[in-house]
């Protein structure tokens, strides 16, 4: 009987029915919001469980963004269903659209970009990509890290990545894999591995998207202690770089395993079109990395819109906690520009076109 009093009542009433509308949108958002609140309070106040600082790790352009979209949102891409999701997590190919390039200038001397597609393929999709970064190594040995980019001095460094993905719907869940191939050349060393990523997501409730991926499952890589930062194969304290001895004449860095477990969610709530996403990721064994983003976007008219995005991170080694951007929509083409705090005060550019 109260259904049916609460029927008639809409009814009757249109700004009623708009109101109830209104606020299940907002309830929807409920569990997101929560999530985004428990990673900002771990992004400033870091968790102690990390033991690590997040690296160094090779190769170095495992560790950099791959779009402007994903990175202003604290570069977190676990649910996205643009193409360059084919960096984050391979499952959500099946679902993902579009073609896109972007670039960004780290610092005077360090500058990369990213190219990535997505095609149908059955209930699922087949994506490729590449991304590739230019960079000086710093007044430290190999592997570099995201801070030894910003310092214009050292050796030319050159590190790429390579990639295929797909994706398929097995009984309503989306599963997929990457394969890769990932190298850099750079102080007198020269590393490449084969790695895979995994993934897998499922949708929920109407608005949410969960994931979760492995990334960089791959072998370490040996190289000369001559050319090492400082690692406990090679013996010397930090900042000191020996030749290698009969006994220990390698050292070994790890790729950046990393196994991300997220939450995206989108709908509208009024004439605004909101999106929001919130991901804990786990970077090889301890350092935890809580992060997440939003993004507001407003349409005036069919296939125009414009959006503003802000996210947040907890840090590696040369970055900053907050990132965030713009962008625009005409029709089936987006521009879209990100900024992302360094460290030392410096910021990131990164600036980036999709075709869907």
């Amino acid at each position: 009987m109260d259904d049916a009093l609460l029927t008639g009542a809409q009814a009757v009433n249109p700004r009623a029915l708009s109101s109830v509308t209104y606020d299940m949108q907002i309830r929807s958002f409920v569990p997101l919001i929560l999530v985004l609140a428990l990673a900002a309070r771990a992004i400033l106040r870091p968790t102690t469980l990390a033991a690590q600082s997040g690296g160094p790790y090779a190769p170095v352009v495992l560790t950099l963004p791959s779009g402007p979209r994903t990175l202003a949102m604290g570069n977190v891409g676990i649910g996205s269903r643009d193409d360059d999701v084919l960096f984050f997590n391979p499952a959500q190919l099946a679902v993902a659209r579009g073609t896109s390039a972007s670039g960004e200038r780290y610092s005077a001397t360090a500058n990369g970009g990213t190219v990535s597609a997505v095609t149908r393929l059955g209930n699922g999709g087949v994506a490729v990509g590449m991304r590739m970064v230019d960079y000086k190594t710093g007044f430290v040995g190999f592997p570099a890290d995201r801070s030894a980019m910003l310092v214009n001095a050292g050796l030319p460094g050159t590190s790429l990545e390579a990639m295929i993905g797909l994706a398929q719907v097995i009984k309503g869940v989306r599963i997929g894999a990457t394969a890769k191939y990932a190298s850099d050349d750079a102080s007198n060393v020269e590393a490449h591995r084969a790695a895979a990523d995994l993934g897998i997501s499922k949708d929920f409730r109407r608005y949410f998207t969960a994931g979760l991926a492995v990334q960089n499952l791959s072998r370490p890589i040996s190289f000369s202690c001559v050319d090492a930062r400082f690692a406990p194969e090679c013996g010397p304290p930090p900042g000191v770089i020996v030749a290698p001895s009969p006994a220990f004449p390698t050292a070994k860095v790890y790729l950046p395993l990393r196994t991300t477990a997220g939450i995206a969610g989108s709908g509208p709530v009024g004439p605004l079109d909101i999106s929001a996403t919130a991901a804990v990721s786990l970077l090889r064994d301890s350092f935890v990395i809580p992060a997440g983003g939003g993004e507001v976007s407003y349409s005036w008219l069919d296939g125009y819109a414009i959006a503003l995005r802000a996210g947040a991170r907890r840090p590696i080694p040369g970055e900053g906690p907050f990132t965030g951007g713009v962008g625009f929509t005409m029709d089936r083409l987006s521009i879209d520009y990100a900024i992302e705090a360094l460290s030392g005060s410096r910021v990131g550019h990164r600036v980036g076109l999709r075709i869907r």
